[in-house]
């Protein structure tokens, strides 16, 4: 058995999971995240604010901790669109040694989509299990602690500024926690459907190929494949706080300002289309926050829940109408909805529409919702890659930048853009 952290840091958020991997699953012990917008400004400038580097290296030291406390015993760090994006990246790669004793992994669009892909296959097809154990949907965790499910943005300190007006800590996926919810837009049933069970054990399965869409906050990643892997990948400058922060003016947006996205997101995946086959995919496949914050949204749920949004199945009309509602609201309202993190009112129209045009442009019926994601990827890659031979104990100063890409079966297909 042996012990692994993964830490993904994103335009808007950055997470930890600290996990065992049994030689074919990873047994959660721990899933953290603070929203710390380190890629805010980063369109525009080209550069790493450092108020932005500030808030990620505090939430880098309370990791450090964590790692430490729990003993892992390899340690992996991925920077994805902000980081690839910046000039003065290096000033990231500094700091993040000096906090954790590794160098951050500053990743391509192609591996960020493959690290997606590689966390959530496992419970979407069924068979490898890969991520099971004690708090993998909601239950208790390890000697009875509540675990922590999830990745992207949902708070217990609701609404807690953080440093320089930042938005507050939080330790898991897509909002806040209990709430006075509000029922679904209309149209939706304020219900989550569930994908079909198949095989033994009840394993789920849905139809494949699939076509998985990570929208994070600078980028959106792509990725069409099966049970044998990747078949073709593409990664896109269309996130949610790099299109907020590009045309997002008026509170409530102005129909034009939404046009404005939408085109943005078109061109986009008209760039994704040509090595990615957006409508041959059998099912569309969404993770991070928007995607299920979103589909809380839809289902009209009065606490962010993990385990009901976990392979759950939204209409392409439940994502339409969640979007227009969103659009139609003021930032007072966005965050007073009882599943929205605080961290993700301000971006959270933006993201929909990436969601909802991508919805319409690939003819998908419906969407489905895995809570696994590039960060569950990450540790599983780190897990199943040797160390280098002599490799010194995890936070120590000399210890090697982990692997840089993951050890993830492909099959022949469009190479990835």
């Amino acid at each position: 058995m042996s012990r692994v952290a993964a830490i993904d840091c994103g335009t808007n958020s950055i997470r930890l999971l600290v996990a065992d991997y049994d030689g074919s699953r990873l047994h959660e012990l721990t899933r953290r995240m603070e929203i710390v917008r380190l890629g805010a400004g980063v369109d525009r400038t080209g550069e790493l604010a450092p108020e932005a580097l500030a808030r990620t290296f505090a939430a880098l030291r309370d990791y450090a901790a964590e790692i430490e406390r729990l003993g892992a015993t390899r340690v992996r760090m991925v920077a994805t669109s902000a980081t690839r994006d910046a000039r003065n990246r290096g000033e990231l790669v500094a700091g993040v040694r000096a906090i954790l004793g590794v160098a951050p992994e500053v990743i391509s669009g192609d591996e960020e989509a493959a690290l997606s892909f590689g966390g959530a296959i496992g419970d979407l097809v069924g068979g490898s299990g890969q991520f099971g154990g004690p708090g993998q949907f909601g239950g208790p965790g390890p000697a009875g602690a509540p675990s922590q499910p999830g990745a992207s943005d949902r708070s217990d300190a609701f609404g807690q500024p953080g440093p320089s007006g930042s938005p507050g800590p939080s330790d898991a996926r897509g909002a806040s926690g209990v709430g006075s919810g509000a029922p679904g837009p209309a149209g939706t049933s304020g219900q989550l459907g569930k994908i079909g069970l198949s095989g033994t054990g009840g394993v789920s399965s849905v139809a494949t190929p699939i076509l998985l869409a990570d929208i994070g906050g600078g980028s959106t990643e792509l990725v069409f494949g099966d049970a044998r892997g990747v078949r073709a990948a593409r990664s896109v400058n269309v996130g949610c706080v790099r299109l907020a922060e590009r045309h997002l003016r008026d509170d409530p947006p102005t129909p034009a300002q939404a046009a404005a996205i939408v085109a943005d997101v078109h061109a986009a995946l008209d760039l994704a289309a040509q090595t990615v086959p957006l409508t041959e995919a059998a099912t569309l496949v969404g993770v991070a926050g928007t995607v299920t914050t979103v589909v809380a949204l839809a289902a009209g749920l009065r606490r962010y829940d993990a385990d009901r949004i976990h392979l759950s199945v939204t209409s392409a009309e439940q994502v339409a109408a969640v979007t227009e509602r969103l659009l139609g609201m003021t930032h007072d309202e966005r965050a007073a909805l009882a599943v929205m993190h605080p961290g993700r009112v301000d971006v959270i129209a933006s993201g929909a529409l990436v969601l909802r045009t991508l919805v319409e442009r690939t003819g998908a019926a419906s969407v489905v919702a895995s809570e696994r994601d590039i960060l569950d990827g990450i540790a599983l890659a780190l897990a199943i890659t040797p160390p280098a031979v002599g490799s010194p104990a995890a936070g120590s100063a000399a210890v090697p930048p982990p692997p840089t890409a993951p050890s993830l079966p492909t099959v022949p297909g469009p190479a990835a853009g």
